[in-house]
């Protein structure tokens, strides 16, 4: 197998340009300005608005996505998600995966389940991306506090010590515009306009594996369960999805931005055995995984969050989770620096260290997946078959379910962040097992 290809974006860059202006004695127009509505933003818009932050949301498209991405909401998610009482919504909406069945060159290998995981949520929430930010959008309608402006798109930002000012433009507005914040959080994904102007260096890797998805009307008779088939010539993954439908994922050879009519329906039939109809398909499209984590997640008052920080393979689904542990943490931190003063360089330091590692875990994760599940030829099909079999019997597969549904992954919560202390009088320390807590809470 030949190595990723080894990407590296940016260099060793000057700090970000500061403003040469002196401070207003003004307050900011916002608090905090988020720069994205994805999945990660409108969560983090949430999280302030529920404590009635003053957040503006600039989001450069007019139209959602036509097609989904991310359907996996794992458990640490949802507890995120029920502190906004929002657990129960997305729960109603989507299917409850508690099993996930592995197939390889020999046949059957085994079970993945959830059905004993330690959490309250013991499934893995399959929920289509563009379902998820319309929940979140609903939500957000809630907070007057918010404000969201589409087809904004960001032009430059700079920043003194105690505020940023951004500038953006309006698809429908001739003139430039500019709003003062104190912070602003780059929501804006993998390619970030934010962290190119913060001048962040960021190094990846350019995978060489390959993939098709399309959304079917589901008439596979798999029900609630999730299949994967590992095949010499190739994977297949099948996911279901609300309202009777299912997702099928292909492996190919190459990148395909337009895959032929009927190349999904032939490597199922192909690989899985499975017959699908071309009129059942819904939408189609291409992706190639990289992989990206940057230095460092903040500089001054300017702030990574979700895929503008890390970018990991979509295979194994943790990406947009990983983006919502966070917003969580974000969200304590700038409330506790907005309403109560404390410094901001220990805490962004903090929120660096900590989402830093959680996410280099979570993006090792994804790749180690998807390189096993993507070997070919009868060889390795035959080592692999050999692992997966060993991996769901016995002791090893009480652990996988937890592995998959991110229970391990470090720092998944708030909770489960480590007593810590950055400096006397900033953050006070809580007993072992109480997690991070921020003074005057």
């Amino acid at each position: 197998m030949r190595a990723p290809q080894s990407v590296r974006c940016g260099a060793t860059f000057p700090p970000p340009v500061m403003s040469p202006h002196p401070p207003s004695p003004s307050p900011p127009d916002y608090a905090v300005i988020i720069i994205g509505a994805g999945p990660v933003g409108l969560l983090l818009g949430c999280l302030l608005g529920a404590q009635g932050v003053r957040v503006l949301i600039l989001e450069k498209r007019t139209e959602p996505l036509p097609y989904s991405m991310a359907i996996g909401i794992t458990p640490p998610s949802l507890q995120i998600l029920a502190k906004l009482e929002l657990a129960e919504p997305f729960i109603n909406l989507g299917v409850k995966v508690r099993d996930c069945f592995l197939h390889g060159q020999s046949g059957y290998l085994g079970r993945v389940s959830f059905r004993e995981i330690a959490s309250e949520y013991r499934y893995v929430l399959a929920l289509p991306q563009t379902e998820t930010v319309s929940l979140l959008l609903r939500k957000i309608a809630e907070y007057p506090s918010v404000t969201i402006r589409t087809g904004g798109e960001l032009t430059t930002a700079q920043q003194d010590q105690d505020r940023v000012e951004a500038s953006f433009t309006i698809h429908s507005e001739a003139d430039e515009q500019r709003v003062t914040a104190h912070y602003l959080v780059a929501c804006d994904g993998s390619r970030s306009r934010v962290r190119d102007l913060m001048k962040v260096r960021a190094v990846g890797q350019a995978y060489e594996r390959h993939f098709v998805m399309g959304d079917f009307v589901d008439d596979s008779g798999l029900g609630d369960e999730a299949h994967l088939f590992f095949t010499a010539e190739g994977a297949v993954e099948s996911f279901p999805l609300p309202n009777g439908k299912r997702r099928w994922i292909v492996q190919t050879s190459e990148h395909l931005d337009e895959a032929p009519a009927g190349l999904i329906r032939e490597l199922v039939q192909s690989r899985a055995g499975f017959s699908l109809r071309d009129q059942d398909q819904i939408s189609q499209s291409g992706f190639t995984p990289r992989r990206l984590n940057c230095d460092r997640y903040h500089d001054g008052r300017m702030i990574l969050c979700g895929d503008a920080a890390h970018v990991m393979s979509p295979i194994g689904g943790q990406g947009m989770n990983t983006g919502f542990a966070d917003a969580e943490f974000l969200a304590k931190a700038l409330l506790s620096m907005l309403r109560k003063g404390l410094a901001p360089e220990p805490l962004l330091a903090a929120y660096d260290r900590y989402r830093h590692e959680a996410a280099q875990s979570a993006i090792r994760r994804a790749g180690w997946g998807m390189w096993i599940g993507t070997w070919r030829g009868k060889t390795l099909s035959a080592l692999r078959d050999l692992m997966l079999r060993l991996a769901c019997k016995g002791c090893l597969s009480h652990r996988v379910g937890a592995f998959y549904a991110m229970l391990t992954i470090p720092y998944n919560t708030l909770e489960s962040v480590p007593l810590a202390e950055f400096n006397e009088g900033t953050v006070k320390g809580a007993s072992r097992g109480n997690g991070l807590q921020f003074l005057g809470d």
